[in-house]
């Protein structure tokens, strides 16, 4: 049986610091799922690391292109996350392979170092500054655009028409007229390509072929956007808990200027601790049976990646913010069929940022900051800090 009820809307309280994970704690502790609100109606948490990874395996039952088919298809079209089988294995297939380990890593030390120099260079010399605005809410949107190709004011320009689109209030653009001019600046590039392939992910994905079938400009444009509306987003939600943790948390900041060899953990431990995505939802369509709890068909469904992360039957001291920890495996970027493509350079993108702050920002102190706030999407609003200019 479903236990009680916690009285929570997930989708609307805020939740900020301990306060989601002191609930999610309360949730996790008791057999079975524990049901919230969501959008006031009654969602399953699965809360507990073995019960979701084993969730998340079973695509069959429970699917997650359901839920993107009504959420985020509707704003860029359809791409593989929102597709069932066939047809997502064949456009993940001619989608990901830009975001392999290698093709990231040339373009961390080709592209992603030099923008971050770039994205600090216009606020290092005012020695305090938001972090999350100047930085976290930039360099994530910058990577994107330079990846697809796009470069000098078109980057900036970027910037600003996907936040309008995908940043939940970020810019006070209208999201329609936004959609129109971000295809009105790829189109262009995109026919460019077609006739003059270079290096770049709109030419990988235009070159793109298996078993003799290629993307269409349309099947290409929905996942260029889906770059900014997933990718980027993301990136730049879990910069801001990366920020919010270097000067929150004690210690933090002393070990990876002592230990650069630490900054690799420091990352992990906040994709771990402060998943963007705390609460992935799904939609149980024909129901099914998850930690012994029968769901009905049609049931939404939290995985609750925060939770598990947290598991202390996975982790030792799980709820302690610790960089040297042993244990690796997390679920932050998902499991399965629908792992996340780009969670490579997702961390890279962190770990340069992390490494330029601690280069150019020297004496970085903190003035103010706010937790990461938010229980389906999570990120920190503000990290106010002085340093040596």
């Amino acid at each position: 049986m479903t236990s009680m009820d916690l009285d929570v809307d997930v989708l609307v309280d805020p939740l900020p610091g301990d306060e989601l994970h002191q609930l999610l704690a309360e949730a996790r502790a008791r057999p079975g799922l524990t049901t919230v609100r969501m959008a006031g109606n009654p969602a399953y948490l699965v809360t507990r690391f073995d019960e979701l990874k084993a969730f998340f395996v079973d695509d069959a039952a429970f699917p997650g292109e359901t839920t993107y088919q009504f959420t985020i298809e509707q704003q860029i079209g359809p791409t593989f996350i929102s597709l069932a089988n066939p047809a997502h294995d064949r456009y993940r297939q001619l989608t990901t392979p830009a975001f392999r380990s290698r093709a990231v890593s040339r373009f961390v030390d080709e592209d992603l170092v030099p923008l971050a120099h770039e994205v600090v260079d216009r606020f290092a010399d005012r020695g305090e500054g938001d972090l999350v605005a100047e930085l976290a809410r930039v360099l994530p949107f910058w990577a994107i655009s330079r990846k697809i190709g796009i470069t000098g004011g078109d980057t900036e320009r970027m910037r600003r028409l996907a936040l309008a689109i995908f940043g939940q209030g970020w810019s006070d653009l209208d999201p329609a007229d936004a959609v129109a001019e971000v295809d009105s600046i790829v189109a262009p590039m995109l026919a460019a390509r077609r006739a003059d392939p270079g290096d770049d992910v709109l030419s990988q994905l235009v070159l793109a072929e298996r078993e003799g079938q290629r993307l269409t400009d349309e099947e290409i444009m929905n996942h260029v956007r889906l770059l900014f509306a997933v990718g980027a987003t993301t990136t730049s939600d879990s910069m801001t808990s990366l920020l919010w943790a270097l000067l929150t948390k004690p210690g933090a900041l002393d070990l990876v200027l002592e230990r650069p060899e630490a900054r690799a953990g420091f990352v992990h431990e906040v994709l771990r601790c402060e998943p963007a995505v705390a609460l992935l939802p799904r939609v149980a369509m024909h129901g099914g049976t998850v930690a012994g709890t029968e769901l009905p068909a049609g049931a939404q469904v939290l995985a609750g990646i925060a939770a598990a992360n947290r598991d202390p039957a996975r982790f030792v001291d799980a709820d302690d913010f610790d960089p040297l920890r042993s244990e690796s495996e997390v679920l932050t970027f998902g499991f399965g069929n629908k792992f996340c493509p780009g969670s490579h350079l997702a961390r890279q993108q962190l770990s340069v940022a992390l490494d330029v702050v601690l280069e150019r920002l020297p004496g970085l102190r903190l003035v103010s900051a706010d937790p990461p706030a938010g229980a389906v999407l999570r990120s920190s609003p503000s990290v106010v800090a002085r340093w040596s200019s």
